[in-house]
């Protein structure tokens, strides 16, 4: 989630608004049009109860960092959510060398599988036996010896590729995505991070993609995503577009980087040296951009890392409302922000949006705090019943279109739906 480590030099303000920012978190839920087949009229946002719609699994919906407690799991499918995040850590899986253990990681994926979700594992190379001392800081610290690192990357792709052979016992279904080196643009971002040169950071990204393609030829591998404050440094730097950047730490304080600062030779260096050789080089099949803030955003940004890479995008982790441009979270933002942002990504053509989190912890940014569908006592926030009308209006062939101030318009086998609110 924290983007701010590629950025060297930053100004630091305290208590202080740089301006007044047309925001969803700010807007009113004033209406709903749900446009069906022939003969049909907008509904009246009043008589629908989204509480009440029965939705299963849906694979173009989903949600990252579920938590460790599998007997709340049934609330994802319950949501229609059909892909979900966990993060593998290697200490935890291989404490010591040669030495597995498998049980939390079992637990988890067989759960998600006996639920109808697919498993999208990101890895984390955290073994202290097996990481540089001096990298430990991040959760992608650099391997001694890039063999382990593959060997062990390869040992949990044998384990979920439900081919029969070293499966986890009693495996029903396989895990389709695997990914590595989240957030890895900056060398002090402890929620992924890389400290090492961009060449070092390919060699490892590499590794870990031949070793899941020997393992499982089919899966698809996602290169770690990009923080959504560094893609909107890169917006500025590389596309020239005219946009304020910033991260809050607290109520109190924020780091702002000017427009001259985002276009200036640093920036450019990190960019140049840092970034786009892992973009260039690195193997993988799909890239990961990932969404917070403004959601009129979402689509420069994926359609800037589809261009440096060449790959299809995801996202791999957004949420919403974010705080960090002002305003304050509401139900009527939060249910909006679920909207806005998952067919933000689907009308850009992405696979599906990774929601951050499932129950409010610690963790989160200050901005991104509220972004969780489950309040810290367990009740569905408005997002969730937000997932529940997405399920249902999305099926698998559905094509999601952008129509600027009019909403989105999805098109599907039984006629166009569209989805529309404004100010209220």
């Amino acid at each position: 989630m924290n983007g701010m480590g590629m950025i060297r030099k930053a100004m630091v303000r305290k208590n202080g608004r740089r301006g007044a920012l047309r925001r969803l978190a700010g807007a009113g839920l004033a209406a709903l049009a749900l446009l069906g087949g022939a003969g049909q009229g907008a509904a009246d946002p009043g008589a629908i109860d989204l509480s009440g719609l029965h939705v299963t699994p849906n694979p173009r919906l989903g949600l990252s960092f579920p938590g460790n407690r599998t007997r709340h799991y049934p609330a994802l499918a319950e949501a229609g959510i059909g892909v979900v995040r966990l993060a593998v850590s290697w200490e935890r899986v291989e404490p010591r060398p040669g030495r597995f253990d498998w049980g939390g990681l079992d637990e988890r994926v067989r759960a998600l599988l006996g639920l109808g979700i697919a498993p999208f594992l990101t890895f984390e190379s955290d073994a202290e036996w097996a990481v540089r001392p001096e990298t430990r800081k991040v959760r992608n610290a650099a391997p001694k010896d890039l063999a382990d690192w593959s060997r062990f990357v390869g040992r949990v792709v044998e384990r979920y590729d439900g081919d029969g052979v070293g499966d986890m016992p009693g495996l029903r279904g396989r895990v389709p995505y695997y990914q590595a080196a989240n957030e890895w643009e900056s060398p002090t971002n402890r929620s992924g991070g890389w400290i090492g040169s961009g060449a070092d950071l390919v060699a490892y990204v590499n590794a870990a993609y031949g070793a899941v393609k020997a393992a499982d030829p089919q899966a698809v591998f996602v290169l770690g995503g990009l923080a959504a404050f560094n893609l909107d440094v890169a917006l500025v730097a590389l596309e020239g577009a005219d946009l304020e950047v910033r991260q809050r730490w607290s109520e109190t304080s924020q780091t702002v980087l000017s427009r001259a600062e985002m276009r200036g030779a640093e920036i450019r260096a990190i960019l140049d040296e840092r970034v786009m050789p892992v973009l260039r080089e690195a193997r993988f099949d799909m890239a990961d951009a990932h969404l917070y803030g403004p959601e009129d955003r979402d689509a420069a940004r994926m359609a800037l890392v589809a261009r440096l890479t060449g790959r299809p995008v995801l996202s791999a982790e957004c949420g919403g409302p974010s705080l960090d441009y002002g305003g304050a979270y509401t139900p009527a933002a939060h249910f909006l922000a679920v909207t806005h942002r998952n067919l933000n990504v689907l009308a850009a053509e992405g696979a599906f949006c990774l929601w951050f989190r499932l129950g409010e912890a610690e963790g989160a940014t200050w901005g991104n705090r509220f972004t969780a569908l489950y309040d810290e006592r367990a009740r569905p926030k408005p997002g969730v019943h937000a997932y529940r009308m997405l399920a249902r209006l999305i099926s698998p062939r559905a094509r999601v279109r952008d129509l600027g101030r009019e909403g989105f318009e999805i098109a599907r086998a039984d006629g166009p739906v569209r989805l529309g609110w404004g100010p209220g």
